[in-house]
């Protein structure tokens, strides 16, 4: 390959790295996006939970109160949906204020379990789901 061809393949590769970044950045959602999408999902988590079908995990994520559950799609995707921008969300969050994105969630999960109803599913560390009502503090 003569100089000419490898300058030209160079240039491609620079091009090809720039663009790939700026879609990175094009793509990403912005805190408001992702709030916007999870009130728009909110009275579905309400009804999913008062029907106590999902609950909330202590590292801040929902999920099924029993795994056959998610052999309903609709739920299914309530669910991975809710999860994917809670993730984002807590990425986020986590850049801001300068910590990493698990100890937002940890932080975010705690928040949730003291917000939750007394009938209303928690996941517990070690996996075990209880209601808020037996719940120790």
């Amino acid at each position: 390959m003569n100089g000419h061809g490898c300058k030209t393949v160079v240039s491609l590769s620079l091009c090809a790295a720039i663009l790939g970044a700026l879609a990175s950045v094009v793509c990403a959602d912005t805190k408001a996006q992702i709030t916007d999408r999870m009130a728009k999902r909110l009275e579905a988590i309400k009804k999913e939970k008062a029907d106590g079908k999902i609950g909330e995990t202590f590292d801040g994520l929902v999920d099924a109160v029993k795994a056959q559950s998610l052999s309903d799609k609709d739920l299914k995707k309530l669910v991975e949906d809710e999860n994917a921008d809670r993730k984002a969300f807590y990425e986020l969050g986590a850049k801001e204020a300068g910590t990493t994105p698990e100890s937002f969630a940890l932080s975010a999960g705690k928040r949730n379990f003291r917000a939750a109803k007394p009938e209303e599913w928690l996941k517990l560390k070690d996996g075990k789901w209880i209601q808020k009502k037996d719940l120790k503090d």
